[in-house]
């Protein structure tokens, strides 16, 4: 059965590399990286949310902790390590799945905290940083 694409929005708070210079906090503090309100109706299947974030590391061997959240609610998680030797910027891209969402609008946000020590670790954020999303149902 097609599909259909009920809504789309995305978040582009930069697109370039090395265009910004903010500080991941140490857990549990979190920095917002970009959001978007994106409307669900019933015959919904799933939200397909697409990211890509640019890293720095600054000092040793970070490890970067990314959320999604739908409203308030962590949806997805995924940890980034990056050794600053090897990889002084990263840019990392990364795909969620929302199945089976309830129906309404909802923000959709993408968040960062570091999850390493935070006297020995250290990264920032330097772009680029995007985040879009999808609602996809039944025609």
């Amino acid at each position: 059965m097609p599909k259909k694409i009920f809504d789309y929005k995305a978040s582009v708070p930069t697109s370039g590399s090395q265009t910004l210079n903010r500080n991941i906090p140490t857990s549990p503090t979190t920095i917002k990286l970009a959001a978007f309100g994106l409307f669900v109706p019933a015959q919904t299947e799933f939200v397909d949310l697409q990211g890509t974030v640019g890293i720095q590391a600054t000092a040793l061997n970070p490890s970067i902790l990314i959320k999604v959240f739908r409203d308030t609610g962590v949806i997805f998680t995924t940890r980034i390590s990056i050794d600053a030797d090897l990889a002084e910027f990263q840019t990392v891209s990364f795909q969620a799945i929302d199945i089976s969402p309830p129906a309404g609008f909802f923000s959709y946000s993408v968040t960062a905290e570091l999850v390493a020590s935070p006297i020995l670790d250290s990264a920032t954020v330097v772009g680029p940083v995007s985040f879009k999303g999808f609602s996809i149902g039944n025609a």
